[in-house]
Parts: C-alpha cells; sequence; structure tokens
C-alpha cells in the first residue's frame, strides 16, 4: 500500500492531468498543491510512483502521467463522488418532463443528456425481449378502410402499423378482434407466443380471416424484432474528437469505426456491467484491444426485476470518472422513479 505522501502526490497527478491533458511535473505539484515539501522531494516520489507502476513518462525531461494501474487506484480509494451543480439538475429534470410517447423515444433522448452532461460519448444497450410479454394489443379504425394496429410490450416497448381493412368493417368487430387477441396472447412471453398458438386465434375468429391473417403476419414480424432484441444507442461520438488524445487522425478514425461495430459494443457492455452497480473498466483492463486506449462506465437501468436498459460512457482513460459517476447514479435514480410511471 502506498504512503500517506505518495497518495497525495498520486492524486496532484491525476486530477492536474484529468484537467489539462499534460504531463505533470514536479514544480507544478509543489505549486499548485501546497504540500510543504520541495520540488525534489517530489521529483524521488514520483520515481517511486514510477517504479511500481502508477505513472509514467511519457517522454525524456517530461512531466508524468497516469498509468491505468494509478487510475484503478485513485478511483477503488481516492475518488469522491462530486455534487451536480444546479444546471444539471435542471438538464436532467428537462429530460424527466418529456411527455413520453414510446420508451424508446425516451431512451434516445437520455443517451444524448447523458452525452452532453459528461463531454463523453453515451452508450446504451437495450433490453434482452425474448422474456418480455405482451401488455396489451389493440385495433382501432382510423378511417373508412384503414384501422391501427398497436402492440405493447410489459418493458414499454410499443409497435403501431396502419393495415388495411375490409369495407363496412365496424367498431364493435375490431373491438372483439382486440379483445380475443389480448384473450390469446396478454401476458405471453415472446417465446411462448408460436405458430400453434396463433393457428388457435384464427380459428376463433374464422370469419374475420383476411383480417387475422393480415395481424398474425404483423405479430410474426414483430415478435422477430424482438428476439434480435439488445439494440445499441449511441450518441456524441463527435464529443471524443474534441480531447488532445483522439486528434490523431487514425486514432479518430479507429475510434468511428468501433462504434460502428454493434455487436462488439454490445458484448462489451454486457460483459462489464454488474447488477445494480456502478462498474469502470479502465485501458487495458479491458480484454478487447479496440479498447485499450478507452475506459468505459456502465450501469444497468432494471425495474421489478427486469433488466431494461445498459448504460455507459465511453471516454479517454483521462476522464473526469467522479463526474461520470455521479451523473449515471442520478440519471438511474430519477429514471426509476419516472419509467416506472409508464410500464
Amino acid at each position: 500500500m502506498l504512503d500517506e505522501r505518495k497518495i497525495k502526490i498520486l492524486r496532484a497527478i491525476i486530477d492536474d492531468y484529468i484537467a489539462t491533458a499534460e504531463p505533470v511535473g514536479s514544480r507544478t505539484i509543489a505549486r499548485k498543491y501546497r504540500m510543504g515539501i520541495s520540488p525534489a522531494t517530489i521529483r524521488n516520489e514520483m520515481a517511486d510512483l514510477e517504479e511500481l507502476g502508477y505513472i509514467s513518462q511519457p517522454y525524456t525531461s517530461a512531466g508524468r502521467i497516469p498509468s491505468d494501474k494509478g487510475y484503478r487506484f485513485y478511483v477503488d480509494f481516492l475518488m469522491n463522488c462530486k455534487k451536480l451543480d444546479e444546471k444539471d439538475i435542471f438538464i436532467i429534470n428537462q429530460l424527466l418532463k418529456k411527455r413520453i410517447r414510446e420508451l424508446e423515444d425516451f431512451i434516445e433522448d437520455t443517451s444524448k443528456t447523458i452525452s452532453n452532461l459528461t463531454n463523453y460519448t453515451a452508450l446504451i444497450l437495450g433490453p434482452e425481449l425474448n422474456n418480455s410479454f405482451l401488455k396489451h394489443i389493440e385495433i382501432i379504425k382510423i378511417e373508412n378502410k384503414k384501422g391501427l394496429v398497436v402492440i405493447i410490450t410489459n418493458l414499454g416497448n410499443v409497435v403501431h402499423q396502419i393495415i388495411d381493412i375490409p369495407d363496412g368493417f365496424k367498431d364493435n368487430e375490431l373491438t372483439r378482434i382486440s379483445n380475443l387477441l389480448n384473450t390469446f396472447l396478454k401476458y405471453k412471453t415472446i417465446d411462448e407466443i408460436t405458430p400453434e398458438l396463433m393457428e388457435n386465434v384464427k380459428h376463433e375468429i374464422i370469419e374475420h380471416e383476411e383480417v387475422i391473417c393480415i395481424l398474425m403476419n404483423i405479430l410474426i414480424e414483430t415478435l422477430s424484432q424482438f428476439r434480435e432484441g439488445g439494440k445499441v444507442y449511441y450518441f456524441g461520438s463527435s464529443k471524443m474528437l474534441d480531447f488532445p488524445e483522439f486528434r490523431d487522425l487514425d486514432k479518430a478514425r479507429s475510434f468511428l469505426s468501433l462504434l460502428e461495430e454493434e455487436d462488439l459494443i454490445s458484448n462489451i457492455l454486457k460483459s462489464i456491467t454488474k447488477p445494480n452497480k456502478i462498474s469502470i473498466s479502465i485501458g487495458n483492463e479491458n480484454p478487447w484491444k479496440e479498447l485499450q486506449d478507452y475506459s468505459i462506465i456502465t450501469t444497468n437501468f432494471s425495474i421489478d426485476n427486469n433488466n431494461l436498459y445498459i448504460l455507459g460512457v465511453l471516454g479517454p482513460t483521462r476522464m473526469d470518472y467522479s463526474r461520470v459517476v455521479t451523473i449515471l447514479k442520478e440519471l438511474v435514480e430519477s429514471l426509476k422513479e419516472r419509467v416506472n410511471n409508464i410500464l
């Protein structure tokens, strides 16, 4: 374990480097942090920290920068969660006040809010939907030969599609079909709605076979989309290009290419995230070489033990860990209360 003086110097190096992106020298620490020791003593302590692997020197005569090991020590033992200021709280409240028509739109807005608050790239992974169930199915007549089919799951996913209906089809017939569909399919999980079950539904409403066949096709298509599950949303990719670390053109291209790998991002988010915890993976701790220049902070968002979404923030290893953790914690608590009201 590091002694108190080394810990103070390590904290100063990390805080200064996060703020400036410039290697930190002994004179800077002596001047800014007033530890009551000379630059020469600080240099000796920095040499020890470098030998222990907590900091490194990017080139001769430069100051020091934190290593991944140094960031890990900082995150585990030194980091204090920051309080959000009034502007941050206002931005979060504006998100929560938005009228929610569909959960998916709300999650997209959430990713924008996370990115705007942190200035990093926000990543959100949607739920695996195989075990979700249908909460409601309804067909509404919108004009003489047109109807609107609305399908809602318990996780807030909403599908709506306009269909053709026979001329003269009465509203009460659409209501009867909706009721029968709900009788057979409501509370069934996606995997329980089999072709055999849907055939049974058709036999119950045989006189409206034309409309039922259309509805069955919509259901089959919808269910196949749900089985894919795990949609990845991201926002703020361009924000990363503002950091000095990504001014190198090859590195910028590599980062943008990484975001296009949806399966990879999905696997990363699922493997890093631990239930009901903030998880932080730093640089070379990531088993994927594509991520070893980055840090990623994630948490899951669940309602009634249903894991709805994984929220993540991707940034340089020189990210402001404390601020990101505070924002994710605040958002998750606020979102739980908001989304509980619409599911």
